[in-house]
């Protein structure tokens, strides 16, 4: 039986089908945009239906004409679009989930892994976040991922459906431009020997961080553990847990590259976005603890060190994947 990954045509998406794909499995996926460039090498291997997940009757057609033993549901709209347009996001990201659940209901597709985010956390946060912190977002985005772990759990309890997910630290990897990801661009301008102009956050912004290779890897790690291990259910993970700031990346990669500068030019409105979709100060940890007790998570990139050494390597080698080209 087939995996479905909804959003598979995304960031993470790809590198989950690629990762899926890899070790043999046979993948469906369902998107609205075929990026086909993030899965040129594979897509001959890959059943690839077009669709929006807030058409009801679009998800329904795709259980009933496919059999499913899992779904990666990683669709949704991202977080600057998602206060842009709250009204999409609502659709994309609070209905699609709605969708996906109850078609997995009606269908008897036991196992659904959902993605989420650590913009759940907003308000009274303290200096460790872990999953028994409050979660109070202040973004639309928070808001909507919020509620699909809540509606998650309550299919679990309701009707028995094996419904786990990640909420992940600051995605980090080649071409990620969004707006309030200051961590990416700085990376990349720094390999490619360019300056880099920091538009989305200040010296002190800071961040936990997860390569997007490691984003991945946990999803499929997570449907993949045994049932008896999963009590949690809706699971922080990260790469790198300590929180790692805009003038601390600038420093080693000036060490790592000779003659990199950066010139900080934040807008103060993207700035605050940003700080209202994602934790802000005084966190210092972004703890995955529970993820490493219940079901063994280790990250394969777990420095800043060795995320930087396979961003480098991935924009090298795969620049057309991640749309360098």
């Amino acid at each position: 039986m087939a995996k479905l990954v909804t959003g598979g045509m995304g960031y993470i998406g790809s590198e989950t089908v690629r990762q899926l794909v890899n070790r043999g499995e046979e993948v469906v996926i369902f998107d609205t945009v075929i990026n086909r460039y993030r899965i040129e090498e594979i897509e001959k291997k890959l059943n690839i239906v077009r669709g929006d997940l807030g058409n009801f009757n679009e998800v329904l057609n795709l259980f009933r004409e496919n059999k499913f033993d899992s779904v990666y549901h990683m669709g949704s709209m991202l977080s600057y679009a998602s206060e842009l347009n709250p009204w999409a996001a609502f659709r994309a990201n609070i209905l699609g989930t709605y969708h996906v659940l109850e078609a997995a209901r009606l269908f008897g597709m036991p196992k659904v892994m959902f993605t989420s985010t650590q913009a759940t956390y907003g308000l009274g946060i303290g200096e460790v976040v872990d999953d028994g912190t409050i979660q109070r977002p202040n973004g639309f985005y928070g808001v909507g991922k919020l509620y699909g772990e809540g509606l998650g759990r309550w299919y679990s309890s309701k009707f028995g459906l094996d419904f786990r997910s990640v909420r992940y630290a600051l995605m980090i990897g080649p071409n990620v431009h969004t707006p309030g990801h200051w961590g990416p661009p700085m990376i990349e301008d720094a390999i490619m020997g360019k300056p880099n102009t920091c538009q989305y956050g200040n010296p002190d912004s800071a961040g936990s961080w997860i390569y997007i290779n490691d984003a991945a890897k946990a999803a499929i790690d997570l449907l993949d553990a045994p049932k008896d291990k999963i009590q949690t259910r809706n699971y922080n993970v990260t790469g790198v847990p300590e929180v790692f700031s805009a003038n601390a990346t600038e420093a080693y990669l000036k060490k790592r590259y000779p003659g990199f500068q950066v010139t900080y030019q934040a807008d103060p409105a993207l700035v605050a976005m940003g700080a209202r979709r994602r934790m802000a100060s005084p966190v210092k940890v972004f703890s995955d603890s529970f993820a490493r007790k219940e079901w063994g998570w280790q990250p394969k990139f777990a420095t800043v060190e060795a995320i930087v050494t396979q961003f480098e390597k991935d924009m090298r080698s795969n620049p057309k994947r991640y749309g360098l080209a």
